[in-house]
Formats: structure tokens, sequence, C-alpha cells
């Protein structure tokens, strides 16, 4: 067996460039995933991937540059918006690329064009399978479900915070002519780019443990392509939007194209200033209905009035002739009380001259001195009534009480 054949590096790398120039020597069409996206001294610099449709893996993977020379060129051809709006990561993109070996760089694929149009129908074959998912699931109407309060006046607004659309929903929520007052809670997120979806789901995550401090929540953003609105048609967001327990008003600044977002928020408007135009219709409408209850309201209550008032007038009549009738009866009764309290003080002064006539004569027949007057006696000793011969003192002299004058008696056994 013979020994295998060692080559030189130079020798291996120059082989590889020539098989990759002989077998693939004009540029080819490519379809994939932009995974990273770097643009450095004008040139961007690309990392392509192909994923698994089922578990979502990467299974393969190159890089590729597109020199500055070539940008302009493309620039010329798609418009610098255009072109800016396809490199970006997570995009799938169709490019046209020569596939260049370098004997020390290795292999890179060169981009000459890109197919924008692949990239537009591919966002909306994305957006029709996530609009199928949310109807699936039940999610469609789930937001649009939820009472939306008649008058809106504290709202929770998720937007960058130096976006133009806000200064001018700001603006003219605060000079509405009306004069109504309309408290506003930013918080902050991205409105474009990879990082959109995820800030603006925690800021509707955060706010369910606060429902009860908003009407709604508004989602604003102002005008962008079709490729700067793509957060908005990601199923993860649609999601938090539907089942978020706020109604959810927005306005991404779109004036043709409807994302996903619009389709599952409670209510959706172009513009950011479409947003507050709308919430101070609501306020005026509410107004007009509670002007129009309240001269309702008077109207029926002259017509009542008007209904009622010979009733009343009866009613009144009858009042005042109860009341003259009461007052002449209790005048009636007031005079005989009175009359009857004349009488009855000298009488009661009477009777009373009797009863105590009667308490002095009993009196005089119960005082000592006129028992002592009929010959009885008084006997004391040491100053205390005696009534039994038993309780006397052989020692101490008995005081008899007549009915003049007393007798001093010595006491004696028997």
């Amino acid at each position: 067996m013979s020994a295998p054949t060692t080559y030189e590096l130079r020798e291996l790398t120059s082989f590889l460039h020539r098989v990759f120039a002989l077998n693939l020597p004009d540029a080819v069409w490519v379809r994939c995933e932009l995974a990273q996206v770097n643009l450095s001294r004008g040139n961007y610099w690309l990392t392509l991937v192909q994923k698994d449709e089922a578990s979502d893996r990467i299974i393969s993977q190159l890089e590729a540059v597109l020199w500055q020379s070539q940008l302009r060129d493309l620039q010329r051809r798609h418009g610098l918006r255009m072109l800016r709006d396809i490199l970006q990561p997570g995009l799938s993109v169709r490019l046209k690329a020569s596939v260049r070996f370098h004997e020390r760089y290795g292999l890179r694929l060169t981009l000459e064009d890109v197919d924008p149009t692949f990239t537009l129908g591919e966002l909306e074959r994305r957006r029709q399978a996530t609009l199928e998912n949310l109807r699936a699931a039940g999610h469609l109407e789930r937001n649009a479900l939820l009472p939306l309060p008649s008058a809106i006046q504290r709202i929770a607004v998720i937007s960058s915070d130096t976006a133009a659309g806000l200064a001018d929903f700001s603006e003219q929520l605060r000079r509405n002519p009306y004069g109504y007052q309309v408290k506003e809670s930013l918080l902050t997120a991205a409105m474009q780019g990879e990082n959109a979806s995820r800030e603006i789901q925690a800021r509707l995550r955060g706010l369910t443990r606060r429902r009860s401090a908003y009407d709604a929540v508004v989602i604003i953003r102002g005008g962008g392509s079709r490729m700067d609105l793509a957060a908005f048609d990601e199923e993860d967001l649609a999601v938090a939007v539907a089942t978020c327990p706020l109604p959810v008003i927005v306005g991404i600044g779109h004036e043709t194209d409807t994302s996903v977002l619009d389709q599952v928020a409670h209510t959706s408007l172009k513009t950011p200033t479409a947003v507050a135009a709308w919430l101070i219709d609501r306020l005026v409408r509410l107004e007009g209905t509670v002007l129009r209850y309240g001269q309702a309201i008077e109207q029926l209550t002259r017509q009542a009035l008007l209904r009622e008032r010979p009733r009343l007038d009866r009613l009144l009549t009858s009042a005042h002739q109860l009341a003259g009738q009461t007052l002449r009866s209790e005048t009636q009764r007031l005079s005989f009380a009175e009359q009857q309290l004349r009488q009855l003080g000298p009488a009661a002064l009477r009777h009373s001259t009797r009863e105590l006539d009667t308490l002095e004569r009993l009196l005089q027949a119960l005082h000592p001195d006129t028992t002592l007057a009929r010959g009885y006696a008084l006997v004391t000793q040491g100053g205390k009534i005696l009534t039994d011969a038993g309780e006397v003192a052989s020692a101490e002299p008995l005081t008899i009480r007549l009915r003049r004058g007393r007798v001093r008696a010595t006491p004696t056994e028997e």
C-alpha cells in the first residue's frame, strides 16, 4: 500500500481555487437567510445560513461580502433604502454571488445583486402563515372583544422616545381645541429591527401587572417601508397583543400595507396622528352624548312638570286647607289645655292644703307632748327611753318626764 500524497498547503489551496474557478466561473443565485450583517468601512460582511424547517437548526453556513464599489451600483439600481431594508438579520433573501476560494482567506461569496421581490414575497408568505396560525388559535378577534372605555384618558404609549411620530401624537393630544386632558405614560421600546418585537412584548407583559392604571395601550411609530415594519408581522408579538388584558390601539405609520399587528389589535389606524385624532373624537362624541342626555332629561322634566302641574296645584290647595284645619284644631286644643291649666292650679292648691291640714292634725296627735297631756309619762335612764322594766339599771337614777316638768327617781328592786 503506497503512502498518501503530501501536499504543500499552497498547493492544496491553489487546487481548490482552480476547482471553484473552473466549475463555478459565473455568478449564481443563492436563496438563504441573513444570520449576521455588519457594515465596516463601506463594505457589508454577511453570514449566510440555511436552517432545517422542522428544527430551525442551521444546516449550512457561508460568509459573504458586498464590496463598497458594488454596493454603490446596487444602491443606484434598487435604491438606498430598499437595499438597507433587505440587508437585515433574520430576513430571507435571494442573492446573486460569485463563488471564490482565496488561498489565504478561504471560501467566500462575493455579492453582485439582490432580488427585492423575493424578500417581499417571503415576508408576505410568512405573514399569511402567521395569520392562519393566529386564526386557528382564536387570536384574531380576541383583543377586539375587550370593552373599550367611553372616555380613554389614561393611556400607556409604547414607542421609541425619539420617534417623530410620538412627538406628533403627543402634540396633537395636548393641543386639542376642546381642552380634554389625556394622561400619557411612555414605555420606550425599539420600533424596528431585530429587538423591536422582544422589547414591545416586554412592555406588554409589564402592563399586565398594572392594568388598572390604564384605559388602553397605544403602540405608535412614524412612517417606514414594508421591511421597516417586519417586526409587526412576528407571531410572538401578535399573540402578546391579542392576549393583552387592555385594549390595544395601533398606529404604525403605514398608508397602504396592513401588518399582522393591525389584524390582532383592538383598533388600527394608519398613523400616530390618526390615533390622537381618534382619541379626541371619541371624547367629543362622548361629550355630545352627555349633552344630548342632559337636554333630554331637561325636556322630560319640563314635560313631567307640565303634566303634573294640575295635580301639584290640587295637592298644594289641599295642603293649604289641611294646614288651616290643623292650625284651627290645634288652636282649640291649646285653648282648652290653657283653661284646664288655669282650673287645675287652684284645685290642686286646695287639695294640697287639705292634705297638709290632715298631716298637721296627724302630727299633733302623734306628738309626745299630746301623749303626755293625756297623763302619760316618759321614763329615760342615761338619755335612753325605757319601754321595759328589764331595761332598768339599778345603779343610775331615772328621769320621768311629765306634761309639766321632770322628776328624778331611784330604781328599787322588787
